[in-house]
């Protein structure tokens, strides 16, 4: 006796037109044609083109990811090719999209900081953006990073420029409404 066992296999088909066409990460489907991703513009899923934000860039065709700007730099507008370097009297921290100006009491002398400097110790800047900080003068003190110059307390007086604390009138001096002190005795 012979015996013949049948299997029987159901294979499914999907029709060309339900199936989710796609290229590569780089390219982006235009019609039924894989094309290169332009520069400015990233390809993530092989898909769709999609510009750059603001932040960061693409410099090279077929790319899937943009490039952040890195400290020092950004990039105010989409789909571009470059970061601009941070101006005199800004900061730019990693992927900024747009430049902040230095508070008061603070400066940036240099292009593409990534942080603000304080004014030194005896120096002060009352306004934001500041590419320098200004001497204090007599009759005043500054601490380190001062917004600005406070004025010595009545007994106390300042004689010297970039001072951090005013000095006591020594016994028998006293103020007048110009810098330093006189002795009343004479």
């Amino acid at each position: 006796m012979t015996l013949f066992l049948f299997f029987f296999l159901s294979v499914t088909t999907i029709p060309i037109a339900s199936q989710s066409l796609s290229c590569t990460p780089g390219f982006f489907l235009s019609g039924s044609v894989c094309r290169k991703c332009t520069i400015g513009s990233y390809c993530p899923d092989g898909k769709i083109q999609i510009s750059c934000p603001p932040g960061s860039y693409t410099d090279l065709y077929e790319q899937s990811t943009c490039r952040r700007c890195r400290s020092g730099w950004y990039q105010i507008q989409a789909g571009q090719t470059t970061c601009l370097r941070c101006g005199l009297g800004q900061f730019c921290p990693n992927a900024t999209k747009l430049p902040q100006p230095c508070p008061a009491g603070t400066y940036a002398d240099l292009y593409g900081q990534v942080k603000c400097r304080f004014c030194p110790t005896g120096y002060y800047n009352i306004r934001s953006g500041a590419t320098y900080c200004t001497k204090c003068f007599l009759d005043v003190e500054c601490s380190n990073s001062a917004v600005s110059p406070k004025p010595c307390a009545t007994g106390y007086y300042n004689p010297l420029y970039a001072q951090t604390k005013c000095r006591r009138f020594p016994a028998g001096n006293r103020t007048i409404h110009l810098p330093g002190c006189f002795n009343v005795n004479t």
